[in-house]
């Protein structure tokens, strides 16, 4: 990654210059980036390094949702070349999908795209999913794994409860936890899971571990 190059991309994201951030993403792409470098060079970083320039709380709040709608659309605009970039496709099927009332789902998407970059079926159904549509999806489309992505620890009581009712519905169903509230161990302690998955390093391992 060229340092003035992420520079650049965050002055434009700090300004809330959709067009400009997109334009400059796909220029990246067409200079041939892979879409694992932008998201690991450009896009987790400046999620990851945000810091609200003001004191104001309103301010923050939405800064912070146009921060996310941008790269919201960076993800979206990077699937072509997702999809012309991703390896064989293997017979294994991931349901991703955030707990009820995690609303925090731009990791998931990421992880998303990850998966299918490595060859998984992978599937997001979205952010503050309903246990009720959870099962729903589960029975219908009867994934190998469910990935569920917590950012917020206060929503571990909620996945909690999905997952002991997930065991009751699908014993054979598999599943993986990530997220920023997956890294603390009490809060993994309190929750049924089959394997941790935050990185892309950690994607890899796990589908040589299944092959």
């Amino acid at each position: 990654m060229k340092e003035k190059n992420y520079k650049e991309f965050i002055e434009l994201l700090n300004h809330e210059k959709k067009d400009e951030c997109v334009i400059f993403i796909m220029e990246l792409f067409e200079e041939g980036a892979t879409v694992r470098d932008v998201y690991e060079n450009y896009v987790i970083p400046a999620l990851a390094e945000y810091e609200c320039d003001s004191n104001v709380e309103e301010i923050c709040i939405w800064k912070e949702h146009a921060r996310t709608s941008i790269i919201r659309t960076i993800l979206e605009s990077s699937y072509p070349y997702l999809i012309k970039q991703k390896k064989t496709k293997i017979n294994k099927t991931v349901l991703v999908a955030c707990p009820q009332l995690e609303y925090h789902e731009i990791g998931a998407i990421i992880a998303t795209n990850y998966l299918i970059l490595e060859g998984f079926d992978a599937k997001y159904i979205g952010a503050n999913t309903p246990n009720e549509q959870v099962v729903s999806a589960i029975s219908i489309l009867k994934p190998d794994f469910l990935a569920l992505s917590i950012t917020n620890y206060y929503n571990i009581v909620a996945t909690k409860k999905l997952t002991e009712k997930l065991r009751d519905v699908d014993s054979n169903l598999k599943i993986i936890i990530g997220g920023q509230a997956a890294n603390n161990s009490h809060t993994l302690s309190q929750v049924s899971y089959d394997f941790v998955v935050q990185t892309y390093e950690d994607i890899v391992k796990f589908k040589e571990e299944l092959l």
